[in-house]
């Protein structure tokens, strides 16, 4: 009932009223008394937004939520430069800055960090490194990278002395060849200056060339990611597809990935029309043809092939390894690969294709995700031909 009615009515319900007034009063009191001892109380939360400190409410913050203090980083200084968003139009001079890197920490919370150059060929860095929980992706970086922004600081225009070849260069001297960035094997659709790594992510940094492919969706070089970490923290679970002859294969990959600590999976028979809009990782398991067979996406994304950041394509029977301007290097009569594909920039659900031109190149290349994964770390694709595990694409 609002005061106003309560005046209305004070000399029907004077007794009640006041009641409900002292009731009130002592109510005031106690949530007086509550918020002063709460001042006395504050916990200092890193934001990674403009290095601001916030205090937050020890009341209202879940009890469940483990408590993040400063003091279980070993070494951590604090951020160096906090959350940075693009802004369109904004000139790439405005601003940058060139850091060293100021050295790891210790924590309870850590990444896989990569750096490598040319499509994943040559290795610049590779460390499990420290995390503080909440940060941005760009705060571990400055750590462990020299690092070069632009774009007023959200932008990664060097990793150790490696350049961008396009910002701040002109005429003959600008060419398009750039930094880009994964995480657990999804092209990231935020920049590291927005993105907030997990606990168990892998962060992978490739220097190549963008005039053919502009954006090179999904990658396979960080597996068992993205099926066991997801992406920012949400995994909508795997489901892994197979063909008539392959179902005792797809259980036994299943298994696989649970020792790796994947959890939610489903092993189901294929259906071309489940790939059309994802909503899970899939895993497609069969020989090419059969997979192709009723799916327009597949045999498009054969096609175009390189346009989408796919370096493997089927033609004529044969199995061809090509380089990253779409160019076949080497062609197999037998060959497996694996490799991944997704609606393009800004999804975030792959779906990885183990496949091949005939019954046994499917299971080598099945083999290596059960037995030997660790030989394609780094690898944007792998064709699997003749005993040989093949990085593609080959470099022009």
């Amino acid at each position: 009932m609002e005061v106003k009615s309560f005046l209305i009515y004070k000399n029907e319900v004077y007794y009640m009223f006041k009641k409900r007034i002292l009731g009130l009063i002592c109510i005031v009191l106690i949530l007086f008394s509550l918020g002063c001892g709460k001042n006395e109380q504050k916990t200092r939360v890193i934001t990674n937004k403009n290095t601001k400190t916030d205090v937050v409410d020890n009341v209202t913050k879940d009890k469940n939520e483990k408590k993040d203090d400063t003091n279980i980083y070993e070494g951590y200084k604090g951020p160096v430069q906090g959350e940075i968003k693009y802004q369109e139009g904004r000139p790439a001079t405005q601003n940058s800055q060139d850091l060293k890197a100021s050295g790891d920490i210790k924590s309870p919370y850590n990444i896989d960090l990569v750096v490598t150059k040319d499509f994943g060929h040559s290795k610049m860095f590779s460390n499990n490194v420290g995390l503080v929980k909440d940060e941005v992706g760009m705060e571990v970086l400055f750590r462990n990278l020299d690092i070069q922004t632009a774009y007023g600081g959200g932008f990664v225009n060097a990793i150790n002395g490696l350049e961008s070849k396009y910002t701040f260069f002109s005429g003959a001297d600008r060419k398009k060849e750039d930094w880009f960035y994964w995480v657990n094997g999804i092209l990231a659709p935020i920049g590291v200056a927005e993105y907030r790594p997990v606990d168990g992510d892998t962060i992978w940094w490739d220097y190549h060339e963008w005039a053919t492919t502009m954006f090179i969706p999904a990658v396979i070089g960080s597996y068992p990611e993205p099926f066991r970490n997801g992406f920012g923290g949400k995994n909508p679970g795997t489901v892994v597809m197979y063909t008539e002859k392959f179902k005792k294969d797809a259980e036994a990959l299943k298994k696989s990935l649970m020792d790796k600590g994947v959890k939610s999976i489903d092993v189901v028979p294929y259906n071309a029309s489940n790939i059309e809009k994802p909503d899970k990782y899939h895993i497609l398991l069969g020989t090419w043809n059969e997979l192709a067979k009723d799916s327009k996406r597949l045999k498009d994304m054969n096609w175009k092939n390189k346009l989408e950041g796919v370096y493997v394509e089927f033609k004529d029977g044969k199995l061809n390894a090509l380089d990253n301007t779409g160019k076949t290097i080497k062609s197999f009569d037998k060959g497996g690969a694996i490799y991944a594909t997704s609606a393009g920039m800004g999804s975030i659900v792959p779906v990885w294709l183990i496949t091949g031109n005939n019954e046994s190149s499917v299971r080598d290349a099945l083999n290596i995700l059960v037995k030997k994964s660790e030989s394609i770390k780094s690898y944007f694709g792998a064709v699997v031909a003749e005993e040989n595990i093949i990085s593609v694409p080959f470099i022009q």
